[in-house]
């Protein structure tokens, strides 16, 4: 699907999302580009639809197999509904720097906060790319930023006259303790 079109601010993704039928007839659209083909068979065709099912599965008329739309995503096995998981990736695409579980839970109305901190777990984890880029070759380097700064009386809430600091750290495992034995430390 061409994301050039998709929606950017809170009101268009309204328009685009408002239900759960909006929001599985996209994920379909992305699993299948050209129309419904079966996993198990590989006839190509309009499935069953299941109207009273919670969870969003379709049937091959040719091998009468389920398939669920969620399979092979990180919805699989969630029963929280597919508008909640839309609006969640919302959130998490763009909230910079990013939020707690405990607010991610308090955004989308969610009654538990381990559903909330799963749903945002396996959301971030969606979100990297295997083959991304990695900063050092070797040894990654993470880098991270916050502001720094006291309170500022009558200009509102925001980040008035406060310092941005970033901060980046080389990650590198420790050596085993064998390997490290058998080495002397070298102080110059």
């Amino acid at each position: 699907m061409d994301l050039r079109g998709f929606p950017t601010t809170l009101p268009e993704f309204q328009r685009v999302f408002p239900d759960e039928a909006a929001c599985a007839k996209y994920l379909e659209h992305l699993r299948w580009p050209n129309g419904f083909t079966c996993t198990k068979c590989g006839s190509s065709g309009e499935p069953y639809r299941f109207a009273q099912r919670t969870s969003v599965v379709l049937r091959c008329r040719a091998c009468q197999a389920n398939v669920s739309l969620m399979a092979d995503t990180v919805l699989k096995d969630s029963h929280t509904p597919l508008s909640i998981w839309f609006w969640g990736a919302y959130l998490v695409a763009t909230q910079t720097p990013g939020q707690s579980a405990l607010q991610f839970q308090r955004q989308l109305g969610l009654s538990r906060y381990e559903t909330a901190f799963q749903m945002l777990h396996k959301l971030r984890a969606g979100m990297v790319r295997p083959e991304r880029d990695a900063i050092g070759s070797q040894h990654p380097v993470e880098v991270d930023e916050t502001f720094v700064g006291g309170r500022t009386k009558g200009e509102g809430r925001g980040v008035h006259h406060k310092a941005t600091i970033v901060g980046a750290i080389e990650v590198r495992t420790r050596m085993p303790v064998e390997k490290s034995k058998k080495h002397k430390r070298v102080v110059y």
